[in-house]
């Protein structure tokens, strides 16, 4: 057996190979293109088997999709608990496939998740959505500094509930400011539109997909959580089965505390925010539905928030929705709200 270590870069890939006693057989430099790296590989695979490891790093995807077509001895390591690595003194390409074929030749190279294909289309649907709104949210930002610039000239606009509605874009187009500012803000109104266009394609896709699964109708029975977070939070846990308590999932969505720990003395301080941030970012929006909509979890943010404060009450309330999350999908039950004088 050889064992392969690869560091990934954008435009190369630095390749150690290493025999099953440890001993380097080879060091090198390939591109990063799948004719490169199918070569490479196969050139090494006629002489032995080959098992090969890498780390979850920029575009991993697609060089993991490669070498799975090539072998079925693949491993990708998670970045985080690879320390090894990540905290050497010494940092190079070298060092670092040297260090990746030999914790897999020793069997202790620590496993990141290889969601399935379906899976990271699902994901990459959703995270493109979540890009195109954020995206979105920057230009209407720009338009509000527009606006606070000219804002003697607007007439009804401050009675405008939501002013990139109709009436607000309307009051927008048909007001006299000045002609620089107003050119600036027509081709922001047009970009806003064309986002528009472009989230709502995406939308449909998405909306095809949550109609035929159960587990999403099963989230969607939360306070707090449609279609869009449910379809989300499902495709970002993938198997929930890979989670042995709901700790595990809290702590994958870096939605539990950090601690410090000296002698006999422990602290615990803010979330560690090392995970899966699409979770903690989705469950953190619809805690704040959930708060206003929920008696159970109005109750709970209100139990905590005296004491740390609303930003930490809210982060609770989206670790207890994520912990209930984790027994509808282990029980495939729907959600049943808890009566306040039961908690």
């Amino acid at each position: 057996m050889k064992y392969i270590g690869l560091d990934l870069h954008k435009r190369k890939i630095f390749a150690t190979v290493l025999d099953g006693d440890g001993t380097i057989l080879a060091r090198n430099t390939i591109g990063a293109g799948r004719q490169d790296i199918c070569h490479y590989l196969n050139n090494i695979k006629l002489k032995d088997k080959i098992s090969v490891a890498m780390e979850a790093s920029y575009n991993w995807q697609y060089t993991y999709g490669i070498v799975e077509s090539i072998t079925d001895n693949i491993i990708l390591a998670h970045p985080l608990k690879t320390r090894i690595i990540g905290e050497a003194k010494i940092k190079t390409d070298k060092i670092d496939s040297y260090v990746l074929a030999y914790m897999l030749k020793s069997d202790m190279l620590p496993k990141a998740y290889v969601p399935t294909k379906l899976a990271m289309e699902n994901k990459m649907l959703l995270r493109s959505r979540i890009s195109l709104v954020r995206l979105r949210t920057q230009v209407k930002n720009r338009i509000h500094v527009i606006i606070d610039r000219n804002r003697d000239c607007y007439s009804g606009l401050d009675s405008v509930t939501d002013i990139f509605g109709k009436t607000g874009t309307a009051i927008l187009k048909n007001t006299k400011i000045a002609s620089v500012d107003y050119e600036i803000l027509c081709q922001y109104l047009s970009l806003i539109e064309d986002i528009n266009d472009k989230i709502s394609v995406l939308e449909k896709m998405i909306s095809q997909k949550v109609a035929k699964d159960t587990d999403i109708e099963l989230l969607k029975t939360i306070p707090g959580i449609g279609s869009l977070t449910a379809f989300l939070i499902k495709y970002e846990i993938g198997s929930i089965d890979r989670f042995i308590s709901k700790e595990k999932l809290c702590s994958y969505a870096g939605l539990i505390p950090s601690t410090h720990q000296s002698g006999d003395k422990s602290y615990n301080g803010r979330i560690t925010k090392q995970g899966n941030k699409f979770i903690r970012w989705a469950l953190t929006e619809a805690a704040q539905i959930a708060i206003r909509h929920s008696p159970y979890f109005s109750y709970y943010y209100n139990k905590v928030k005296p004491k740390s404060g609303a930003n930490a009450a809210t982060v609770a309330v989206a670790r207890r929705m994520l912990e209930i999350i984790y027994a509808i999908l282990k029980e495939k039950r729907s959600y049943v709200e808890r009566p306040v004088n039961f908690i």
